[in-house]
């Protein structure tokens, strides 16, 4: 099954003359983008940059190999790298422009780049979520914030890039990236935004139904191709755009997010018939869940949530490495010193996903089953209301919202003596339950 790797071994003799610039060559620049290339590459956005054949030579000089555990350097980025700048479609491009930012105050992780494929043309990559924590922290304000910081930074770097230099932009990022580049080409003025040839999101969140509803996103929208894997889960956060791609992954679950596992045909991805069922149900549970709360109530859980780990002093997952069971241990500490409405609430909201997550895979079970022997078991852990149904994919949740904003609190997913049903004569069916005591 081939994958990005084997496209650049193939067409690595190839000029974009020969093999014009597709999906996958820009994929395989905003995979580049996760790599540390501080010191490396010039920030400023009039600079003719450093090649990407030089810029191997000088990242492997600086780092003879040693990188941090949990980092974004992974063998497949390296293989590519190398691939990259020996390729003769690639080696010649110019890296330049390029932004690395963790600030812990404003609670953002935002890096970019971009590359010069010729004089009229730029391809400009948004990074997707590093190994912070402030980065993954920074991914769920996306759910109800109207602007994380790194989409304002997103902006602010096209405005200047793009007034800064002539010639036409391909304009990509994966995960969060994708959603920064989405985020910041919607948001240009007409006269930047219509110099945007393509802009490609990799696996990536949404935006919120205001912002796809927009006269500068409309103006967008046929130049916006977002591609997702078959299980994807981050690329179907928020609102995804229209004509989605979906394509086939060789391995499984949230592995799927990492793109060197996408199969490829030709120049272009292999095509995947339809998302699968435990995409759907798990895009269904994160948006009924984040629906059913306030916007105070989800900042209040996340800010707990993140707030205990990097009190533990784990601020990359790097930390992990280091006394793993002690930071483990610390966090617990912490949980366990918070004042009780605080712990209540972190409690309740962390067990009304896992319910919401279960009633939903139950639904799931209970529409690909013969509906003439099945009946849903009555169990005591679900929501206090035997009328209560889970919405079906991307449908409408105000019924559920305003039947949760009626539950007190003290009574929400309460589970009193918690029993499994028999599990034989559920699936069995009334029908033959019968027929076995005749």
């Amino acid at each position: 099954m081939a994958n990005l790797l084997d496209y650049l071994k193939e067409s690595q003799f190839d000029s974009f003359y020969d093999r014009p610039l597709n999906k996958l060559d820009i994929l395989a620049l905003t995979e580049l983008a996760y790599l540390p290339f501080d010191s490396l590459v010039p920030a400023d956005f009039t600079e003719k940059g450093v090649r990407i054949d030089q810029l191997a030579e000088d990242f492997a000089a600086k780092y003879q190999d040693e990188f941090p555990p949990f980092s974004m350097v992974t063998k497949s980025r390296l293989a590519m790298f190398q691939l990259l700048a020996q390729a003769k479609r690639f080696k010649h491009l110019r890296a330049f422009a390029y932004v690395d930012q963790y600030e812990l105050d404003l609670q953002k992780q935002f890096a970019v780049i971009s590359y010069r494929l010729d004089r009229q043309t730029i391809v400009t990559c948004f990074r997707g979520t590093d190994d912070t924590i402030i980065g993954w922290k920074e991914d769920f304000h996306m759910t109800y914030m109207e602007e994380i910081p790194a989409q304002k930074s997103a902006k602010e770097y096209l405005e200047g890039l793009i007034g800064s230099q002539p010639g036409l932009f391909y304009i990509s990022g994966h995960s969060k990236g994708g959603n920064l580049a989405l985020y910041a080409s919607s948001k240009l003025a007409a006269d930047l935004q219509e110099r945007i040839l393509q802009v490609y999101p990799y696996d990536a969140p949404g935006l919120h139904k205001k912002h796809l509803e927009s006269p500068s996103y409309l103006m967008l929208a046929d130049r916006v191709h977002p591609i997702i894997p078959q299980n994807s889960v981050v690329g179907m956060m928020l609102e995804t755009p229209d004509h989605v791609q979906i394509v086939q992954s060789n391995t499984i679950g949230l592995l799927q997010h990492i793109s060197f596992s996408w199969e490829i045909n030709g120049n272009d991805f292999k095509p995947a018939p339809a998302l699968t069922e435990d995409s759907l149900q798990v895009d269904q549970t994160l948006k009924t869940w984040t629906a059913s709360l306030t916007e105070e109530e989800l900042q209040e859980f996340f800010d707990l949530f993140f707030g205990l780990i990097m009190e533990a002093g784990i601020e990359k997952l790097a930390d992990l490495t280091v006394n793993p069971l002690q930071k483990l241990q610390e966090i617990d500490r912490l949980r366990k010193e918070l004042p009780d409405e605080k712990a209540q609430m972190l409690d309740k909201l962390s067990r009304l996903l896992i319910d919401t997550r279960y009633k939903i895979w139950l639904e799931g079970i209970y529409q690909n089953l013969p509906h003439t022997h099945f009946k849903l078991p009555q169990f005591s852990l679900h929501f206090p209301s035997p009328e209560l149904k889970v919405p079906g994919f991307k449908q409408n949740t105000e019924n559920y919202v305003n039947y949760r904003r009626k539950v007190q609190p003290d009574d929400f997913l309460r589970v009193p003596n918690f029993k499994f049903p028999d599990w034989n004569d559920w699936l069995r069916g009334p029908s033959d339950k019968k027929d076995k005591e005749n």
